[in-house]
């Protein structure tokens, strides 16, 4: 009665690994990465990036993922630099990633709404910058790009 016999995983066996190992992966990941507070240093000064020849402002906000077997997230609303963005997740596949949608609200009462993300057909990229270039957002999509999203406001 040896104990020497192979038990091959079974598919549901390794996709409980693989997502343990993605959820493991993104806690890590949001625990250094500073997206709870108080692990990563607040340094003094905003922080400056340049898209086509303009400077942003940036910041980099957490989407809440969907719920269990859904989908979609709720709308969340981030305020930055005068700006209000309210985004969301639809499409959701960790695997696959999937779309962010929002609208970024101007000071001045001007909201535009943007889809970034592959879709299909793809009529999305990755890049929205608002067509009066007060501000931007950034997100990579495809199945690494997380639930981290990139403010721009110019400065």
């Amino acid at each position: 009665m040896g104990m020497d016999r192979d038990f091959p995983m079974t598919g549901v066996q390794a996709k409980a690994l693989i997502v343990g190992l993605v959820v493991m992966a993104a806690f890590g990941a949001a625990l250094f990465g500073g997206a709870i507070p108080g692990l990563k240093p607040n340094y003094s000064g905003e922080d400056v990036a340049v898209l086509d020849g303009q400077r942003y402002y940036f910041t980099i906000v957490t989407v809440s993922t969907a719920g269990p077997f859904l989908n979609y997230s709720l709308p969340q609303s981030f305020a930055f630099e005068n700006v209000t963005f309210t985004l969301w997740l639809s499409n959701w596949d960790e695997f696959t990633g999937g779309l962010v949608h929002g609208n970024g609200s101007e000071p001045n009462g001007t909201v535009y709404s943007f889809l970034l993300g592959d879709s299909s057909p793809a009529t999305n990229g990755t890049l929205f910058v608002s067509p009066d270039r007060e501000f931007g957002v950034y997100w990579p999509g495809g199945p690494f790009g997380g639930v981290w999203v990139h403010l721009y406001v110019r400065v």
